[in-house]
């Protein structure tokens, strides 16, 4: 069985030509994110982000947004940088535009953007401070209730098929910080591994173990 170390992902990082990552929670966690297990207001957090959720709850679901707001200020970390610097394509279940903020260019978001509203009937994008404006944002034109440009449960992702061209593409994968329980992510990793393609999979310490 080989060791994954810093130094082996490196080196099969260096040798790739089309390294893609899919990343979950966890490659955030250094950076003082929380994975969404807790609770908000004795309300599990898996509960408050579906969409049936948001549509019987909108006013509870704004507080929570608002609450996670927060996120956007926080910075990078060390494995964010380094799939920036070796210019690694990025797969993100994640909605806090960390990847961005460290350099990635190639990135698809899944499962949405923290920072964005969006009108379902204008199909038109707003920035996240209306919600701190209007207890229920509105959209400017319809006045229909704005949503998060967040993936909810009950939703189909974004970029599905753009997600799975990259798996195909790639010559080497790294599953960084997430379990591949969340359907339809997690059968990403078998189109790459039905061309025995090599799969790194670091779920902890990816601040550590990405760091070079």
């Amino acid at each position: 069985m080989t060791s994954i170390n810093a130094h082996y992902i490196k080196e099969q990082i260096l040798k790739s030509t089309y390294p893609v990552a899919l990343t979950g929670a966890g490659i955030s966690v250094a950076s003082s994110l929380p994975t969404l297990t807790k609770d908000y207001r004795g309300i599990p957090i898996k509960k408050i982000m579906e969409r049936s959720f948001f549509e019987k709850n909108p006013h509870t679901f704004y507080d929570f947004y608002r609450e996670i707001l927060r996120w956007k200020n926080c910075s990078p970390n060390a494995a964010h940088y380094t799939l920036s610097k070796y210019n690694v394509s990025i797969i993100t279940q994640n909605i806090d535009g960390l990847h961005q903020k460290a350099g990635s260019k190639n990135v698809l978001e899944i499962h949405g953007n923290l920072n964005f509203l969006f009108c379902e009937s204008c199909k038109k994008y707003f920035p996240f401070h209306l919600a701190y404006d209007q207890k229920l944002p509105t959209c400017p034109e319809c006045l229909s209730i704005l949503k998060p440009d967040i993936v909810l449960y009950e939703e189909q992702i974004h970029h599905w098929e753009k997600a799975v061209m990259e798996f195909r593409k790639a010559d080497l994968v790294l599953i960084v910080g997430t379990s591949l329980k969340a359907f339809p992510a997690n059968l990403l990793p078998s189109i790459a591994a039905k061309r025995n393609v090599n799969t790194i999979i670091i779920n902890e310490h990816s601040d550590q173990l990405l760091n070079f």
